[in-house]
């Protein structure tokens, strides 16, 4: 799924969820995203394979902000406390949740881009498929 389809269907189901009737949803779609509304007829219809996809991809995007924001105030509190300690073991230990909360954030920003890569792959194998096909 590339990023203007799952653009096209988010924007599809928000507006009609909105009350929009989805005939008036998808003619201003397909003039604004240059398809047919046949196509876009077809996606609506199709609607029960792509919905829970797209609602579990907004769910993940949400819970990467919590994380990102908790981390970012996990990271202030450990340099605080590094800054006004008063011993080493101190120090080391806030330097240590630093650490740890970058290596969590770094995990959460490489499974952000895993997103993007698989629709990398999958869009290489839909060339590969169609260039198979035309062989």
């Amino acid at each position: 799924m590339n990023l203007k389809l799952l653009k096209r269907r988010a924007e599809m189901l928000d507006t009609v969820c909105k009350g929009f009737h989805p005939s008036a949803v998808i003619s201003q779609l397909a003039e604004k995203y240059h398809v047919s509304e046949r196509c876009l007829w077809s996606d609506w219809e199709r609607r029960e394979k792509w919905v829970p996809i797209l609602l579990d991809l907004e769910k993940y995007s949400g819970f990467a902000q919590v994380i990102e924001s908790k981390l970012n105030a996990v990271q202030k509190a450990a340099w605080s406390i590094y800054l006004r300690a008063d011993n080493d073991n101190a120090r080391v230990g806030a330097l240590k949740v630093v650490l740890d909360s970058l290596e969590v954030h770094s995990n959460t920003v490489l499974s952000r881009e895993i997103f993007s890569r698989l629709e990398h792959v999958e869009e290489l194998a839909e060339k590969k498929v169609t260039e198979d096909g035309k062989r």
